[in-house]
């Protein structure tokens, strides 16, 4: 129930206060006033009080609490309303809108704590640190923004940070020596390189096998086939050497002419693999029934 009588003697301490320049204590005593029982003069008076004692975002709250009750004939209607504006040039407001269902605690407001009510809320102008504070430990939001004068910023609301859940690290076996992999060209090089060996091995076993008929057949040429001949058969046994011998030296220069490229396919593939340039020349030479390779 109203207090009249308790209303009329914090209105006049207020007003004792304010003529004695006290304005902070006059705004005080105005608000028990106004807690007492509500009046329109109690409310003006808290708020020229709160303007007189520079507390710019009470001030403007006051007037705009003054405007709401107070009538148009009212004489300081018109003072309230153009101090409200000037006041407005001079604060910023803060808007809130929340976009999560999450529970909020608490919501403080560059340290200090707020009612989430009391959007949208006056403030100086500068800075602006918003921290959200959930009911669930370690739910904390920062949004930081900054506040003009004569200004309106909006503090969306997300929702907290969801802790980062991790999967259990899979056990991977141990790792063996890798191996690079081999290029195009490195393969290539080493099939032909197989290829050309095995060609001059061919070769040498043919080589092998019509050098010694070679022998066989100069043996008997020379013997005048040790009587199991006529004499005109020797022409033949000749013809047939010659014939061998022929074959034997071909069969030497390109069993050598295959083993000159598989070497040189060799050294290509070791250099390809170590990645070092060499130059290699090889020269090859007739010397009679042998042949001469030099590098």
């Amino acid at each position: 129930m109203p207090d009249q009588a308790a209303a009329l003697v914090y209105f006049r301490e207020g007003k004792r206060h304010y003529n004695e320049r006290r304005y902070a204590e006059a705004a005080q005593a105005f608000a028990r006033s106004l807690e007492a029982a509500w009046s329109i003069n109690a409310a003006y008076n808290k708020a020229l009080s709160l303007d007189r004692a520079s507390d710019l975002v009470g001030a403007l709250q006051a007037y705009r609490d003054y405007l709401e009750h107070a009538e148009t004939q009212d004489q300081h209607r018109a003072t309230a309303i153009e101090r409200s504006e000037q006041l407005r040039q001079r604060l910023g407001e803060v808007l809130l809108q929340i976009d999560s269902p999450e529970a909020i605690r608490e919501i403080r407001i560059n340290g200090d704590v707020v009612d989430k009510d009391t959007f949208p809320r006056l403030v100086l102008p500068g800075p602006l640190d918003v921290e959200f504070v959930g009911e669930a430990p370690g739910q904390r939001k920062h949004i930081r923004a900054d506040v003009r004068a004569g200004g309106a910023v909006t503090i969306v609301f997300p929702g907290f940070v969801r802790p980062e859940v991790r999967l259990p690290d899979t056990v991977k076996p141990p790792a063996g020596p890798q191996v690079p992999e081999e290029s195009r060209r490195v393969k290539g090089l080493r099939a032909g390189f197989w290829t050309t060996t095995s060609l001059a091995l061919a070769g040498g076993v043919t080589v092998a096998i019509l050098g010694s008929r070679v022998l066989v057949a100069r043996d008997r040429a020379h013997a005048g086939c040790d009587g199991l001949c006529e004499e005109g058969e020797k022409p033949a046994l000749y013809r047939t050497f010659s014939a061998l011998q022929d074959a034997t030296n071909v069969a030497i220069g390109v069993t050598a002419a295959v083993g000159v490229a598989a070497l040189a396919l060799g050294l290509v593939l070791r250099r390809e693999r170590a990645r070092r340039p060499v130059a290699t020349r090889a020269d090859l030479r007739w010397l009679g029934a042998t042949v001469e390779l030099t590098f």
